[in-house]
């Protein structure tokens, strides 16, 4: 066996898995199958190669893979990025496998939840649970390779009527003909909600509907994005 080296890892070091543990030093841990595949197989980790774990309380431990699914823990390891603030993202449902590419693209600029919306134009209108597995599995791979400290949550189904502005929240809608300011140059680190509507946008009357429970709408200039990017294109903004 390899013999590991603890401390500030080169290249090889850098792979991070999340496991749903609270670590402790000289720790054995089991990791999922799908994480032990991917560490052995996938990216031919040997026994003795160190790795990274994200813990469930956000901490990152320097660990040793040990083979048989498992990893012993060393030492913890500067945390990860951490968003300066929170956003939710209400992301209207979209056609084909769109949605999973709204959560990878979500979970690379730090967005912090995403919530499935059905709004009055969306062709798609239902969540299995094989959907809602499969965006979790994603946010997961995503949070884990672009090296966050926490993961990206992905909630359960809701409709653009259920919708109200949280208190002590900066809350906009996403729209063509919103206010021509840009609030995401002011400083702020206030908690954050973007609502995205789906292919074709959301109807004036949704629009109008959401301005009235405390959602701003804002225009994000004279270009239309696609709706699978609008909502982190946004967030990027906000979170400079």
């Amino acid at each position: 066996m390899r013999k590991a080296t603890v401390g500030w890892p080169s290249w090889w070091v850098m792979i991070r898995i999340s496991c749903d543990v609270v670590g402790r030093p000289e720790t054995r841990i089991l990791v999922s199958p799908a994480d032990s595949h991917y560490l052995g197989v996938v990216m031919r980790r040997r026994m003795g190669d160190m790795v990274e774990v994200l813990a469930s309380d956000g901490q990152v431990w320097l660990g040793e893979w040990i083979g048989d699914g498992q990893v012993l823990l060393k030492q913890l390891a500067p945390p990860g990025w951490v968003p300066r603030r929170h956003v939710i993202l209400y992301q209207a449902l979209l056609k084909n496998d769109r949605f999973s590419e709204v959560v990878d693209r979500a979970t690379q600029v730090g967005v912090s939840q995403i919530v499935p919306l059905v709004t009055d134009r969306c062709i798609v209108r239902d969540m299995t649970d094989n959907r809602l597995a499969r965006w979790r599995a994603i946010a997961k791979e995503a949070s884990e390779q672009c090296r966050r400290s926490n993961l990206l949550q992905v909630g359960e189904l809701m409709t653009a009527s259920r919708l109200s502005a949280q208190p002590q929240t900066e809350s906009y809608v996403l729209a063509p003909l919103g206010i021509a300011d840009r609030p995401w140059l002011h400083e702020s680190v206030a908690p954050l909600e973007l609502v995205v509507g789906p292919e074709g946008g959301l109807t004036p009357s949704e629009i109008e509907k959401l301005a009235q429970k405390g959602f701003r709408p804002l225009s994000l200039g004279e270009q239309i994005f696609r709706s699978e990017n609008a909502g982190s294109f946004a967030a990027l903004l906000f979170l400079q």
